[in-house]
């Protein structure tokens, strides 16, 4: 009888992945994580996401935008390239997205493309939100010059069979009256477009170019008096295919109330047009001490808020931060305290979530990720490795969401 039953089970279970909708995926999990916690919690907040997906499908949209906003675990892209490489394969490539010039500010870049300048530039990170003489944008990292002669060459990588060959190139940047004009030229420094202002959006600026490239150089032109200074937020690179986009936005050390205070971020997030929003923060406030659940609550909904203003229905998604360690060798209980923190808050406002927490196997965790070398030396962060199994796991919980949505609409 259990026998007739297991292939019962199994004929079920290949008839519903061979549904022309659903997408397949699987993930090979080490012993120490917990594969039947691996799934979205209220995965129902997030249907109106997958119906867009499935239009995209069908022809009905061009493009579907993913918001990830996290702090050092999300800036090496490592996480969010597994969602951006396996949804643009099952949906369609419609560019590399938002590209952050990190390296030009002097920190850790994504792995997929390059950001180099002839001259250095002033940058801060929006966790000094301190420092009044820096403002914030999109990327998180603000780069700015005096010096007209300076320039920002922007490379993106391909990788099979993914093109992220781009026909648009926007900027996010200061455009009042003082900034340098700006304008693309091409690997032999041939003039390809002047960047034209969009006059409803404010600080952004945009070029269609002559054909598609992988490489373009942002140079500074002194055209008037008035003009002294460039500052740059990041910038957005597309194709003119329909698919998928999914932008990453890491900071290194950042937490909830600093993206609130950044001035620019939510305006220019609406230029994204997110239908989806995964918001991965937690780690940063977990350090903190004394820890205050009251002020990490109300900052977390600040930020919620703020991010329900970008476009209207969009989906939002909390994933509660991984276990980690504090001052090196020390489990950290506060990691704990955040992760109730989250699921009790997405739970009391109709937002899904992602336990990585629980799954990864929650408090004290962090030694088995570190013994097996998924966890670096300093019990915070992970190895590539780590953030790539971590991005897995993520995508391995979409995809059953998605797939029980899609198997549930068909019927």
């Amino acid at each position: 009888m259990k026998f007739r039953f297991a292939i019962l089970f199994y004929i079920i279970s290949l008839s519903a992945f061979a549904h022309a909708d659903t997408l397949t995926f699987q993930v090979n999990y080490p012993t120490f994580v917990h594969p039947n916690r691996n799934d979205i919690v209220n995965e129902s907040a997030l249907h109106s996401f997958f119906e867009r997906l499935l239009n995209l499908k069908s022809g009905e949209n061009n493009k579907v935008n993913i918001l990830h906003i996290g702090d050092s675990h999300i800036q090496p892209d490592y996480i969010t390239a597994v969602m951006r490489t396996n949804l643009q394969k099952a949906f369609g490539n419609a560019g590399r997205g938002l590209i952050i010039p990190i390296k030009v500010a002097n920190s850790n870049e994504a792995f997929n493309y390059k950001t180099s300048s002839n001259l250095p530039w002033n940058r801060k990170r929006l966790v000094y939100t301190n420092d009044s003489s820096f403002v914030y944008g999109i990327g998180g990292h603000t780069i700015r010059t005096d010096n007209d002669s300076a320039y920002i060459k922007i490379n993106t990588f391909n990788y099979a069979p993914l093109n992220y060959a781009f026909t648009k190139f926007s900027v996010f940047h200061l455009s009042d009256s003082t900034a340098f004009t700006m304008l693309l030229t091409d690997t032999a420094d041939t003039f390809l477009e002047l960047l034209k202002t969009e006059v409803e959006i404010p600080n952004f600026s945009t070029a269609v170019l002559p054909s598609e490239t992988n490489e373009v150089t942002l140079r500074l032109l002194k055209a008037d008096t008035l003009q002294k200074q460039a500052t740059i937020f990041g910038f957005l690179a597309e194709n003119d295919s329909a698919g998928v986009l999914v932008h990453a936005v890491g900071v290194n050390g950042a937490e909830a109330f600093q993206f609130v205070q950044a001035k620019h971020f939510a305006e220019q997030a609406k230029v994204l047009s997110p239908d989806l929003i995964i918001v991965s923060l937690g780690t940063n406030e977990a350090q903190r001490r004394p820890f205050d659940r009251a002020l990490t609550e109300a900052r977390l909904d600040s930020l919620i808020q703020i991010l329900r203003t970008t476009k209207p229905g969009t989906a939002i998604l909390l994933t509660t931060p991984p276990d980690s360690y504090y001052s090196r060798k020390y489990y950290n209980p506060s990691i704990a305290s955040m992760h109730e923190i989250i699921v009790t808050y997405a739970s009391n406002n109709n937002l899904a979530v992602w336990d990585l927490f629980s799954m990864a196997g929650g408090y004290k965790s962090c030694y088995q990720w570190k013994k097996y070398g998924y966890m670096r030396r300093d019990g915070v962060h992970f190895t590539r490795a780590g953030y790539e199994l971590q991005g897995s796991l993520l995508y391995q919980a979409f995809v059953n969401a998605f797939n029980q949505y899609a198997t549930s609409r068909s019927k």
